[in-house]
């Protein structure tokens, strides 16, 4: 599960005494911010669905479409909340699920209870990394969210997540039919065009998942088309960058899985390298030469000069970077794994310790990339 299009934040809620002693409650305070920055402050979200959220605010009655919103920021969430977030950020995943349960038994909003229990079982899913089993639980648990949220705010996000848990379990044919359910929801309910494209990718990865070269290759060229008809003309739109980008590395990734390293080399060089224009997915390109080369050299046998001429390409695509996302969390990944495979002979003593900092900064910097679990798993070895 790679860059969320909507991110939920949380602020404490203060609770006051009137001057005459009597407990009086403090009205809720929540906050909607929109695609073009506007911000709804005060208000409380009074039902949340994947097509419209409505508020009030005083005598005030409104309602915004889901998919304008970026970010909803929930008042009053329990403390476990804040605390399932610092889980999140270390890496500790599954205690990070068990505190958003807790505060979904806290919660005293069906809104903010609906929110909590989806965090729990999306945090299932992004610490369930290679485990099967662990995928396995996670995608029954975002099953059953799905199941008493039919139509809740976080829907999208909840069949993303699913069909990554499931290619995680294994379980590639559920995750087809989960990710195509999303693209098709995506035109039927109005979602935002974000969703077919994210759709698109990650059924491309449960396509490469199970051998499936080809058919992910074609996929991924349909979410970069996706991606592009986001843009719009004079204006970058980050998101949709983003999305290019990781559809872009997806089909050299294909070609890497295949054992092609050659071709994904020449591909990210000169088919997407040398024609980019945009920063991002330059960075994105260099980040996949990087990849290709480290590991056509770990089958080599860890050859110096390649793993070198790797060791820059992530460094260059650290740099290039203008989004700080996918891409960056990839380098700094990669870049770990490369001082690995160098070892102390030819990186001195503190080869180990640099790269635990690389990984660690995947986990604190970019917990919300696919690269985090990847990163958490090699600190634990």
């Amino acid at each position: 599960m790679s860059l969320q299009p909507r991110r939920i934040a949380f602020a404490s809620l203060l609770l006051a005494l009137p001057l005459c002693g009597v407990a009086r409650a403090q009205d809720v305070k929540d906050t909607i911010t929109t695609r073009d920055g506007r911000r709804l402050r005060a208000v409380e979200v009074t039902e949340a669905t994947s097509t419209v959220v409505r508020y009030k605010r005083k005598a005030e009655q409104g309602e915004v479409q889901s998919s304008l919103i970026t970010e909803i920021e929930w008042d009053g969430v329990p403390d476990s909340y804040a605390t399932a977030k610092g889980h999140v950020r270390s890496g500790n995943f599954l205690e990070a699920a068990n505190q958003y349960l807790d505060a979904a038994g806290k919660a005293g909003r069906a809104t903010l209870k609906a929110e909590c229990e989806f965090l729990a079982a999306e945090a299932l899913a992004r610490g369930a990394g290679k485990d099967a089993a662990r995928a396995t639980e996670a995608a029954q648990k975002l099953d059953q969210w799905i199941a008493a949220n039919a139509d809740g705010f976080r829907l999208p996000d909840a069949l993303l997540a699913l069909g990554t848990a499931q290619v995680g379990a294994g379980a590639f044919a559920e995750a087809e039919g989960t990710l195509k359910k999303l693209g098709d929801e995506a035109v039927a309910r109005g979602w935002s065009q974000v969703w077919t494209a994210r759709a698109k990718i990650d059924l491309a990865r449960a396509q490469l998942a199970k051998g499936d070269f080809g058919n992910a290759r074609s996929t991924f060229r349909s979410a970069i088309s996706a991606a592009q008809s986001l843009q719009t003309p004079g204006t970058v739109n980050e998101e949709a960058v983003q999305i290019e980008a990781e559809a872009l590395v997806g089909t050299g990734d294909s070609l890497v899985r295949e054992g092609k390293f050659d071709d994904a080399l020449t591909y990210f060089r000169d088919d997407v390298g040398r024609k980019a224009t945009n920063p991002a997915i330059k960075a994105a390109a260099r980040a996949g030469q990087g990849e290709a080369v480290f590991l056509k050299a770990q089958r080599a046998g860890n050859v110096t000069t390649d793993l070198r001429a790797a060791q820059i390409a992530f460094a260059e695509a650290n740099l290039l970077d203008t989004v700080g996302g996918e891409t960056t969390a990839k380098a700094l990944y990669y870049s770990g794994l490369v001082l690995l495979a160098l070892g102390p002979d030819r990186e001195g003593a503190t080869f180990k310790q640099r790269a635990m900092d690389y990984f660690d900064s995947v986990v604190r910097e970019y917990g919300d990339t696919r690269w985090a679990a990847l990163a958490a798993a090699e600190l634990k070895k």
